[in-house]
């Protein structure tokens, strides 16, 4: 039994989790004078939650932090989607295929 994929979810994922890390990174030269604070922390902790990978030092750090995040958020889309999927079966399982 071959199993039927949908890469437009898995782009999609990959492309958000790839420009992550350059959102972030852009916000954070912007918010780069903000004094340490509430919100300075909650800035960090969004940053470390959405991002997971900018722990990453050095030059390595260009490559490696947008390919990692844009895998893992490839991973989380195809999860999504396989639960979707399988929800939308049993579904449709469940009222025997037939319009309501």
């Amino acid at each position: 039994m071959k199993m039927k994929t949908n890469k437009f979810p898995l782009l999609i994922g990959f492309l958000i989790g790839a420009l992550v890390p350059l959102f972030w990174g852009v916000l954070s030269f912007l918010l780069f004078n903000v004094p340490e604070g509430w919100f300075s922390r909650a800035y960090w902790h969004a940053v470390y939650i959405t991002c997971p990978f900018w722990r990453i030092n050095g030059e390595k750090a260009l490559v490696l932090m947008p390919l990692l995040n844009g895998c893992l958020y490839a991973i989380i889309a195809l999860i999504i989607a396989k639960a979707r999927r399988s929800a939308s079966a049993t579904n449709q399982s469940s009222s025997g295929g037939l319009a309501n």
